[in-house]
């Protein structure tokens, strides 16, 4: 009996003490939603004002992008080879060419004074040599107009092979090459531009690299927070923490929020 009376006076004691327990965790509930809340607005007024933002890619030997370089690239070359093939064969013709009028000028320099009543198989033999001379030369203009159209194709053609074999795309063949999207937004990205990675969010930022290269032709990609489909560019990146291959945005020319 005794200690049924005790028991409404510990629970009179103790209610004061629940009471504040549930004001802290109301308080703390409701400090979470606010920080949560600032967090969200932060974020999106970052990004509405904000295009620093980019998305590292690393591309691996069996990725798209590298098959289709690769495929480019050998198509290139043969076509380059076509092209140095069908030089040789023209040269070689034109060669010939030569070497058969050479052949005719001596031949109507010996039978110069062949005089057609006295000696008719030979001014038959002439006139043949006159008109096998005036073919070769006939055909020598368009082969020459042939030749002279393959050298700026040839050109053109080793220009572009030798681009291709320079692109990043193909140094993945052998080993992971890390690139880096940028939108078109954001147009103040180029060669040694410094890159950020931030541990939580647009705070806690650090340098994890720089821009190495550019990549002509464009690409897409995802905004990284609504997931809209973006234009731009690719870009090569160097990064000092291997880590920050794997992140989902980087930020490039400096800290997001400056300070943090």
């Amino acid at each position: 009996m005794e200690a049924q009376r005790k028991s409404p006076g510990f629970w009179v004691a103790v209610q004061p003490s629940i009471v504040r327990l549930y004001k802290v965790a109301g308080l703390v509930a409701l400090t979470a939603i606010l920080i949560g809340l600032l967090g969200f607005l932060v974020v999106n007024i970052f990004y509405f004002f904000d295009h620093s933002w980019i998305r590292p890619v690393v591309l691996s030997p069996t990725a798209k992008e590298v098959v289709e370089a690769s495929t480019q690239l050998e198509d290139a070359r043969l076509r380059a080879n076509q092209l140095s093939t069908q030089k040789v064969e023209i040269e070689a013709q034109l060669s010939e060419i030569d070497r058969t009028v050479a052949t005719d000028d001596k031949i109507l320099g010996e039978l110069s004074n062949v005089d057609a009543k006295k000696s008719p198989d030979l001014w038959v033999t002439v006139e043949h040599t006159k008109l096998d001379k005036e073919n070769e030369v006939g055909k020598r203009a368009p082969l020459k107009s042939r030749l002279d159209g393959l050298a700026p194709q040839i050109k053109a053609q080793d220009d572009l092979v030798q681009k291709l074999g320079a692109s990043p795309y193909l140094r993945a063949i052998n080993h992971n090459v890390v690139l880096a999207f940028v939108p078109y937004t954001n147009d103040h990205v180029k060669l040694g531009t410094k890159l950020y990675s931030c541990a939580w969010g647009l705070v806690l930022c650090s340098r994890v690299g720089k821009v190495t290269a550019t990549i002509d032709g464009e690409a897409q990609n995802t905004h990284p927070h609504d997931d809209s489909i973006q234009r731009g560019t690719m870009v090569e990146i160097e990064l000092t923490n291997k880590a920050a291959e794997g992140e989902s945005v980087l930020f490039a020319g400096g800290k997001p929020l400056w300070l943090f």
